[in-house]
């Protein structure tokens, strides 16, 4: 997951790259959030996720979550969706293409909660560098 929110692709593999990012998203979160419960971080104080690696400068879709444990919920009870791709100016690859793309946010609406929008390099990033740690530290055994 790490690696799609920080690749360009180009515009014209939109769809595929959506098709490709989805399942694998879904599949992060249920893991993540199995994770969190079997090793008692549930109530843990995760930082804010509201981290992005690039900067939407016009369309942003606003209502961004904050919340770790929220933003796994809400991929595990999403309704709708829309995964959000932003323009990739600073790092143009493909000269030919229409436009050069960096996926970003996934925007998840739920039967319960209103739609929100969640960046998916601020989940990844908690993941990586709060839940590991957390784990390696109440179980120094286990092995990834």
């Amino acid at each position: 997951m790490f690696a799609f929110t920080s690749a360009v692709f180009p515009g014209e593999w939109s769809n595929q790259w959506i098709e490709t990012i989805v399942p694998d998203l879904v599949e992060f979160a249920f893991h993540a959030r199995k994770v969190n419960e079997f090793c008692g971080l549930m109530n843990h104080p995760f930082p804010s996720i509201n981290v992005k690696l690039v900067s939407i400068s016009s369309g942003d879709p606003g209502d961004w979550e904050t919340s770790y444990r929220n933003a796994l919920n809400a991929l595990m009870h999403m309704r709708s969706f829309v995964v959000g791709n932003t323009h990739s100016d600073h790092r143009r690859i493909f000269l030919a293409s229409e436009a050069n793309l960096i996926t970003v946010y996934i925007r998840v609406s739920t039967d319960k909660f209103p739609a929100t929008t969640i960046s998916i390099f601020g989940l990844v990033n908690c993941f990586l560098n709060e839940v590991l740690p957390q784990v390696r530290m109440k179980y120094p055994s286990f092995a990834f």
